[in-house]
């Protein structure tokens, strides 16, 4: 049994939920040349044109619309609205994960992976006020509630940064103005998710947004929480016959210690988030219905 051909797919992978293991089952499950962004990337395209196909909300909109009726699965780390972009139905999925841990894990791999956070505390990479706002803060609340307008917009937040090249420009290796290499050389993981990420940071949560997150998120066909990710893969096997041999165990990161009193601060600052989440997990816990 495979996932029939004429469902196609929608997985809106939200940041540090757990879905980079999810890669390897939807290898297994679709070819290359029928999923996206694989099957709009050469092999020998560079690390610019692979971020960019996952993550800037334009172009995973122009490249898949100009597949239509060849991509049978879509993903990338874009907002939920995405879903009203695009010309063919896909059944959505997604997966939402307690905000405190996502947040910690998320403050980890800033540290690990971003020049200007690799020699400081998670306390102090949460002072971050450009990578809270943009990517920790009510973040997935932001990611369900965001309209159409808001992910192709390319704002940017807070004042003071230079005004960076066109967004190609940035990628052909012609030098940068002295402002903005300076500003990369401080910055350079922020500057290279500002070329590519809709910015979450200009959204202000309140009610109104959660009523939406949550009304958006309901409309999710599978939804899953990282905590209970068999369940999610279940699924995925028992209402659309995708196969999955085994049921992975879910990657845990480096073990830290945390003090609890940064542990409540963090989920009294993501307090739609907490909430959001609480509804995912009821929602991921609701039988199939057949």
């Amino acid at each position: 049994m495979t996932p029939p051909r004429e469902k196609k797919f929608l997985f809106i992978h939200i940041m540090k939920t757990g879905g980079t293991s999810f890669a390897d089952i939807i290898g297994n499950n679709f070819p290359a040349e029928e999923r996206y962004p694989d099957a709009c990337i050469d092999r020998d395209a560079d690390i610019f044109r692979r971020i960019e196909a996952y993550l800037f909300a334009p172009n995973l909109v122009a490249d898949v619309n100009a597949l239509q009726g060849r991509l049978r699965m879509v993903r990338g780390h874009v907002p939920y609205a995405v879903r009203t972009l695009l010309h063919d139905s896909y059944v959505a999925m997604t997966l939402l994960r307690e905000p405190v841990e996502r947040t910690l894990s998320y403050l980890k791999h800033c540290r690990r992976y971003h020049s200007e956070h690799q020699k400081l505390a998670l306390e102090e990479i949460y002072e971050d006020q450009w990578f809270n706002a943009s990517f920790i803060h009510n973040y997935q609340t932001k990611l369900f509630s965001m309209s159409a307008e808001e992910t192709l917009a390319e704002d940017r937040l807070l004042a003071g940064a230079p005004e960076l090249p066109p967004r190609r420009a940035m990628g052909d290796g012609i030098p940068l103005p002295p402002d903005v290499e300076a500003f990369r050389q401080r910055s350079p993981g922020r500057i290279s998710l500002e070329c590519f990420a809709a910015s979450t940071g200009v959204i202000d949560v309140d009610d109104s947004r959660l009523s939406t997150a949550k009304q958006n998120l309901s409309a999710v066909e599978i939804v899953g929480v990282t905590e209970h990710y068999d369940r999610f893969l279940k699924r995925l096997i028992e209402q659309y016959g995708w196969q999955i041999k085994a049921i992975p165990h879910r990657h845990a990161g480096e073990e830290e210690t945390v003090s609890a009193e940064f542990r409540r601060r963090i989920a009294s600052d993501n307090a739609y988030d907490m909430a959001l989440y609480e509804h995912a997990k009821s929602l991921s816990a609701m039988a199939p219905v057949q």
